[in-house]
Formats: C-alpha cells, structure tokens, sequence
C-alpha cells in the first residue's frame, strides 16, 4: 500500500511483469476491507504516508479481529 498511485501502478507492473499476482491499494480502508488473512505471502507497506499509522495498519492486518 502506497498513498501515491503512481509508485503503486510502477510496482504492481514491475511485479507482475514478473509473473506474480498482485492487489494494490492506496487507502487504508479499501486495504482492510480487501485483506484475506492466510491468502499473501508479502505485504508491502508505505511506513511514512500521511494521516495514516501504517503500524496500526499493520497490527490490523496481522490481528484481523
């Protein structure tokens, strides 16, 4: 997750063009409410993005209540 579409468009390219699947997203919310435990093998998070605590973002993910 990214706050800048551009960076997230060139690294979902990047990584699909290297034969993976890849979900990207840009806001918080949509990432919560597309996020399916057990289903990725790397999430990659933006730690310096603003008006967001991507660490609580990251406890969300990794503790889905």
């Amino acid at each position: 997750m990214d706050d800048e579409p551009d960076i997230t468009f060139t690294i979902k390219n990047i990584i699909e063009d290297n034969g993976f699947q890849i979900n990207s997203f840009n806001n918080r919310i949509t990432a919560l409410k597309s996020y399916r435990s057990n289903f990725y093998d790397l999430v990659i998070l933006d730690i310096k993005m603003p008006k967001i605590d991507v660490f609580e973002l990251y406890i969300q993910i990794k503790n889905p209540k």
